[in-house]
């Protein structure tokens, strides 16, 4: 979800304040997303406070003070309920520093991707917190499908023509299952 940031500040003890549209949804210790808020501001955060009485979340981040300003931001609140220490234990260690920035690509799309799925579905689930275990496998199956889709063509696993093909682990279905989602509602 994404919301509007109207005014920011950063005090002495490298704290930033920003003022939102609302608040709504967001918790102490989310990871979120800044954009277009300058001041060296822009960037991921870990939330350190969340007041709905003000509509002001604060963070921690290192740079020069200064006053409030009004601004015309966003943030954008950051699932996080699989690491790359997750995918990693289902896809390998990885080495190359290339494939970690991309593993780290595929871990916060999958969480995106699963936590909206979700909500979506009708569940409000807490965005740090991943609701059940289940639900962490069917992340991290996502996230190791999108991590092996890597320079293959289409939406396909990438085959060399001498290598045996192993067989889909954790397709959609499987993942929609895990994730509680893509069930018919009954009325």
């Amino acid at each position: 979800m994404s919301y509007t940031v109207t005014f920011a500040a950063r005090n002495d003890d490298d704290v930033v304040t920003l003022t939102l549209n609302t608040v709504t949804g967001l918790v102490v210790g989310e990871h979120v997303h800044v954009y277009n808020v300058g001041n060296n501001v822009d960037g991921g955060h870990t939330l350190l406070t969340v007041n709905a009485g003000t509509n002001k979340v604060t963070f921690s981040d290192g740079g020069p003070t200064f006053a409030e300003i009004a601004v015309s931001g966003v943030l954008v609140d950051q699932p996080t309920w699989i690491t790359l220490g997750d995918l990693e234990l289902f896809i390998g260690n990885l080495t190359d520093a290339d494939d970690i920035d991309y593993a780290e690509q595929c871990v916060d799309a999958a969480n995106d991707w699963a936590y909206g799925r979700r909500r979506s579905a009708g569940y409000v689930d807490n965005p740090t917190v991943c609701p059940s275990s289940r639900v962490r496998q069917g992340t991290v199956l996502y996230a190791g499908a999108l991590f092996r889709e890597k320079g293959s063509p289409g939406d396909q696993f990438q085959a060399f023509q001498g290598a045996p093909i192993t067989p889909l682990v954790g397709g959609m279905g499987q993942i929609m299952r895990l994730l509680g989602i893509g069930r018919p509602q009954v009325a």
